[in-house]
């Protein structure tokens, strides 16, 4: 998943929430803002989800004028949740690169082997390191479906021999390099429906040092000759939004060696009944699961 880089980003508008209600504002927005920030504000352990503790949430879009249309939904969503007074304001955004001016603020993100780290940190010896810089395509780690998804490859990385691999709607590419990273002689195709994604899988690609066992294209699901061409699968995973992964069901499965694997996220608790149904439906049986901060990570095979 990712977020347009096309859009002049102007204004600000900030949202404080715990975090039992976070996923509640993000899916909200999702499709609405330019790029939407999580910053934990409490003293907590960033790895184990504690429903109390408190986010500030930051949606960035194009004017006052945007703001003031995302300030009515997030105080109409609070109030349907039940929050008096939510803590909301409108910020303007200099014009500057607010990316790199807010690089210092994301952290080391454990995930089993992994380690997610920036350009400026130094990740510790004896983890996988994946360097993934803040930019505008989805995926720094810190989100509980990408967390569940490396957790996911982390509890497979030794069990399973992966020739072939497939991250669909890669979006930073993070996972795409995790695959990589995992199985020395893998090799990774990344797709995403935005060329803006598969941009940021190729400088993610030559940040790590996988360029010649990661490819990337743009696809909207099975659609591109490339993933057509590249099946079977051993391991195909999807960060993508539920419904999305209900409709690829029977593709999923149509191009999955046998005995391969299917990582699934981008889905709500809420949603793993649905999702896991139209898997069933498609001969893919249910293996593991992984919940973070209201996200689930579905591990499945056929």
């Amino acid at each position: 998943m990712s977020n347009s880089p096309e859009i002049a980003i102007a204004w600000r508008v900030d949202l404080t929430v715990s975090e039992y209600l976070r996923t509640e504002f993000e899916i909200l927005l999702e499709d609405n803002v330019a790029v939407v920030s999580a910053t934990l504000l409490e003293d907590f352990n960033e790895i184990e989800v504690e429903p109390e503790r408190l986010w500030r949430l930051s949606f960035y879009c194009t004017d006052e004028a945007e703001g003031a249309v995302l300030t009515s939904l997030l105080a109409d969503n609070a109030s349907r949740l039940g929050l008096a007074e939510p803590d909301i304001t409108g910020t303007a955004v200099p014009p500057e690169d607010w990316v790199a001016k807010n690089a210092h603020k994301f952290p080391l993100i454990f995930a089993g082997r992994f380690v997610v780290h920036s350009d400026h940190l130094r990740p510790p010896p004896g983890r996988t390191a994946l360097c993934i810089n803040a930019g505008n395509a989805f995926g720094s780690g810190m989100h509980g479906s990408t967390r569940g998804c490396l957790l996911a490859l982390d509890a497979i990385a030794n069990k399973h021999q992966v020739r072939r691999a497939l991250d669909l709607g890669a979006g930073s590419g993070i996972l795409a390099v995790a695959l990589a990273k995992c199985w020395a002689n893998t090799s990774v195709l990344a797709s995403d429906i935005d060329p803006a994604a598969v941009a940021s899988t190729n400088i993610a690609a030559h940040e790590n040092g996988v360029t010649d066992r990661l490819q990337s294209c743009l696809s909207d699901g099975f659609a591109a000759n490339e993933v057509r061409d590249g099946a079977p699968y051993d391991l195909i995973c999807a960060n993508i939004l539920a419904n999305s992964l209900c409709q690829l069901a029977v593709d999923m499965a149509e191009y999955l060696t046998p005995g391969g694997l299917v990582i699934l996220s981008g889905l709500l608790t809420r949603q793993e009944d649905d999702v896991g149904a139209a898997y069933q439906r498609a001969g893919l049986r249910l293996v593991d699961q992984i919940r973070l901060g209201g996200w689930s990570t579905l591990l499945l095979t056929n």
